[in-house]
């Protein structure tokens, strides 16, 4: 004789029942979710042939048209070949700037150790592309930046108080030598009392933190004053300076 179902199996059953319920609604929905991004990704690749040309030649239009491509997940960034990099055109664009940042940064080196001020070197670059082309803007160059990570030469963006400053050689300031710099973000400019009175250090370290600055080219002393010399920081005050370009 077949014996009935306890309350045990009924309420087992009932839960396995709301499970594969809960199951396929979530299957459901991602399957509509998934649609939904679909033709998104669709309209926004018929916004972009739209106004492609708008997207090139408007640095912020093309910074809001970025963004929403990274919101349904499309990085036109991800790859030269990409549908999205060649209807925005920005695989070539950004290429191509990366490409400049490193010939200025290289050239400058010698002069500021590796270190240039992001502005400056937004000003360069304007100068350095042939006349028509895309304007530039801070974002254009961050982006760039983040193309040539691969590249493993030390390109990153450092930030000094409120100076973005863009880094081109591998090297890892320390705390202090931070803090210095920083310190010399307005005036672009700092000596040993400086230094003594806004941290409050002993010689020895003080002189540590300024000889390898020294070594590595990111400041300059002026010695003319022998009894204190100063110490400049040529990414700070050389996009102010008034030289022809390179």
């Amino acid at each position: 004789m077949r014996r009935a179902v306890g309350i045990g199996g009924l309420r087992r059953k009932e839960a396995e029942r709301q499970a594969l319920s809960k199951k396929g609604n979530e299957l459901a929905q991602r399957e509509i979710l998934q649609e939904q991004i679909a033709l998104m990704k669709d309209n926004l690749e018929d916004f972009v042939r739209d106004h492609q040309k708008d997207i090139r030649n408007n640095p912020v239009f093309r910074v809001q048209v970025q963004r929403m491509c990274q919101l349904i997940g499309v990085d036109p960034l991800a790859s030269r070949k990409g549908y999205m990099s060649e209807i925005l055109g920005v695989g070539d664009f950004y290429c191509e700037l990366g490409i400049q940042i490193i010939d200025i940064c290289v050239a400058t080196r010698t002069m500021n150790g590796g270190l240039i001020d992001i502005e400056e070197l937004r000003e360069r670059l304007v100068r350095k592309r042939v006349r028509g082309s895309e304007p530039i803007i801070e974002d254009d160059i961050k982006r760039a930046i983040s193309q040539l990570k691969p590249l493993k030469g030390g390109y990153k963006i450092v930030q000094f108080g409120k100076r973005k400053i863009v880094q081109s050689v591998a090297r890892e300031m320390n705390l202090d030598q931070s803090k210095v710099l920083t310190l010399a973000q307005h005036s672009c400019k700092f000596n040993m009392e400086d230094v003594r009175i806004a941290f409050g250090w002993d010689v020895d370290r003080i002189i540590a933190c300024i000889d390898d600055m020294l070594r590595s080219g990111i400041i300059w002393i002026d010695d003319y004053n022998s009894t204190q010399p100063e110490y400049w920081v040529p990414a700070f005050y050389l996009q102010f300076s008034n030289r022809n370009s390179f």
